[in-house]
């Protein structure tokens, strides 16, 4: 089969139900904060935490910013990230795509969701790592005190003066993630059915 037939057609009944699925995932990940960042020190023991949501960032910002200013760094305003504000829409587009595939039952549908949702998930990636390189490296020269310019890991632990930054995805980018694979996982099945009917062609 080549691959262009296999992105069209008709999806089958199990496809369709684990399109559903991925859908019913997106919505608690619409809501769930996607990515935790915990600033560790032994003047803070038990962390000062912030938790990234498709929509604002959340937990002690306020703290947070106070450290930043010691280092040079710009405050946290949750206003000047413009990602906030298209973000909560994408996902509803995707939803919106899914249930279409599994209701019209179209392969090409869902395949274009899912292609469009891995788009989105690295983009995102991107994005956020670019933001975690902006403020660390555009650092005030007058701050009381100098470090190095650095760029916290987005997934591990960076060591910034005495702080332990921590950064690891959340609740919400876990679902993202497993409704993500639930794509290749509809495609799988639609391979091994079209396999299946093709089979007895091919032996006569």
């Amino acid at each position: 089969m080549s691959p262009t037939l296999l992105f069209r057609g008709e999806l089958s009944r199990t496809s369709r139900i684990v399109v559903v699925a991925a859908a019913l995932l997106l919505i608690p990940s619409a809501f769930l904060p996607v990515w935790k960042i915990t600033l560790v020190a032994p003047q803070y023991p038990e962390g000062l935490s912030l938790a990234i949501y498709p929509h604002k960032v959340a937990g002690e910002i306020q703290e947070v910013n106070i450290l930043n200013h010691y280092i040079g760094m710009k405050e946290i305003e949750p206003d000047e990230f413009p990602e906030f504000r298209f973000i909560p829409f994408l996902i509803l587009r995707f939803l919106a795509l899914a249930v279409l595939a599994a209701l019209v039952a179209r392969l090409e549908i869902g395949a274009l969701g899912w292609i469009d949702f891995l788009i989105f998930g690295l983009v995102m990636l991107v994005d956020f790592q670019h933001w975690l390189y902006e403020y660390g490296h555009n650092l005030s020269p007058g701050a009381p005190i100098s470090i190095k310019p650095f760029t916290p890991s987005f997934i591990g632990t960076t060591q910034v003066a005495n702080f332990t930054v921590e950064s690891w995805p959340a609740a919400g980018a876990i679902i993202m993630a497993i409704a993500g694979l639930l794509g290749p996982l509809a495609l799988f099945f639609e391979w091994r059915r079209r396999g299946a009917d093709t089979a007895p062609a091919l032996e006569s």
